[in-house]
């Protein structure tokens, strides 16, 4: 086997935040706090581990790693396995099935990962050992508790339910892992111990079966990005600057704090929805990309739209920080772009978008004036929108999205510059769409210049 389940190897490449949790075998394992903290990492490498450990002691791991839907799979939680069976050396003992999005080992072990779009998905797999909701203040109750049903049985080691997530403030959530509460028959959710730091915490579930009280431990994790040695310094950077532009935010994404943005510019279900298809692209009426130019502190954005009747269609394909022009040209290029496709980009950067078409794309200025961004938003606001599953960070933006807020504690009528690295591009296109029209100049020469 090329990795030997080195305990001293793992912990060297790891963040040492997480390591009291590495022999955690109570069911439920919450590993929760801030953005960028290594959580995600941290899991899909502790599954691997488990079932490399198996192997020499003859158990059979069958893992499941959730998401809410299929399309945010592949870019999450299946690349995460990807990356360290590659890390890893583990080529020779794990098929990887791209299109179902599996890894079967050697030994029979598998991990699966699936999306949970429907909840009947899941019932009719048996022989559960562990499974993972990554992001889970995306799923309902009721997911939970289907899947908490499906993990049970015998198998030869301890079983476990992994959730991640920023702690936005979702009720089942809070009141299933933190409303510690005891009832007067003696059951409840019960707080055992808690770290001095306030990091680790365990506790008990303890509910009534037949006449016997019986308890199931947890243990939940806090943690943020100055947890993890790994993370650039120009991701921090973006952390910290939401304490100036969006203190809620700051709150949740940089110190793991429990919150939940109000006063947002876009309701989810009302004016957006996360949906699991994506249309051909022969069905669309209108279709266009938009671009958001980003570089050392904020990331250049590119979003995919398509209008069919009353209906948009949204798609992240690019979000990342340190591109240059030439680097967002060949990234288009590489997504498919070709000349005879339309993207409206930022006016502001006039050179950007010169250089960009002199790589042959099809680059238009969008228009920008006074009122644009709220007249924008009102456009967006005229139509139903729906967000591709895999749009992680388009996703993220509209959950986080904001009004202003006045010292008074008043939405005033402009959005806070935050969490628009997407939006900006998706009311470039908005405009270009549904209200753009050839500029008229008129020139008054006055008297200087006779006919």
């Amino acid at each position: 086997m090329p990795i030997h389940c080195d305990l001293t190897e793992y912990c060297a490449t790891s963040n040492e935040v997480y390591l009291p949790a590495l022999h955690c075998r109570d069911r439920y394992l919450i590993m929760y706090g801030g953005a960028g903290s290594g959580k995600s990492e941290e899991v899909a490498r502790r599954f691997l581990l488990r079932i490399l450990v198996g192997m020499k002691k003859g158990i059979r791991h069958k893992i499941l790693a959730l998401r809410k839907t299929q399309p945010a799979v592949k870019r999450s939680v299946f690349s995460l396995f990807n990356k360290y069976v590659d890390l890893w050396n583990l080529r020779d003992i794990v098929h990887i099935n791209r299109k179902d999005t599996t890894f079967t080992f050697s030994n029979g072990s598998e991990i699966l990962c699936s999306g949970l779009d429907d909840p009947e998905k899941i019932k009719s797999i048996e022989g559960l050992t562990c499974a993972w909701l990554e992001e889970a203040t995306e799923f309902s109750e009721n997911d939970f508790r289907e899947l908490d049903r499906r993990v049970r049985g015998k198998c030869g080691t301890f079983l476990q339910i992994v959730l991640t997530f920023n702690p936005i403030e979702v009720k089942w959530l809070q009141e299933e892992f933190f409303g510690f509460k005891e009832e007067s028959d003696g059951t409840g959710l019960f707080d055992i111990t808690t770290s001095a730091e306030g990091r680790y915490n365990r506790f008990q579930k303890i509910s009534r079966v037949d006449d016997r009280l019986v308890a199931v431990t947890g243990t939940s994790l806090l943690t943020t990005y100055q947890d993890n040695k790994f993370i650039d310094d120009k991701y921090k950077a973006v952390l910290e600057d939401l304490k100036r532009k969006d203190i809620t935010a700051y709150r949740i994404y940089a110190l793991g704090q429990w919150g939940s943005p109000k006063g947002l510019v876009y309701t989810e279900n009302l004016n957006w929805s996360v949906c699991s298809t994506w249309p051909n692209r022969g069905s669309f009426d209108k279709h266009a990309f938009g671009l958001d130019f980003g570089y050392s502190n904020d990331p250049t954005g590119i979003i995919e739209m398509g209008l069919i009747g009353n209906q948009i269609w949204e798609r992240e394909h690019i979000y990342k920080m340190g591109l240059t022009n030439q680097d967002i040209a060949r990234e288009c290029i590489k997504l498919g772009i070709t000349r005879r496709d339309t993207i409206i980009a930022d006016c502001a950067e006039p050179k950007s978008i010169e250089e960009i078409r002199r790589t042959g794309l099809k680059v238009i200025p969008c228009r920008k004036g006074a009122d644009s961004i709220r007249n924008g938003i009102s456009l967006v606001k005229d139509y139903s929108v729906n967000v591709y599953g895999d749009s992680e960070n388009l996703i993220k933006e509209k959950r986080n999205y904001k009004w202003l807020e006045s010292k008074d504690g008043e939405y005033e009528n402009d959005p806070v510059d935050a969490w628009n690295h997407l939006l900006d591009p998706e009311r470039y296109v908005a405009d270009y769409w549904f209200s753009h029209k050839s500029a008229a100049f008129s020139y008054n020469l006055g008297n200087r210049y006779p006919a």
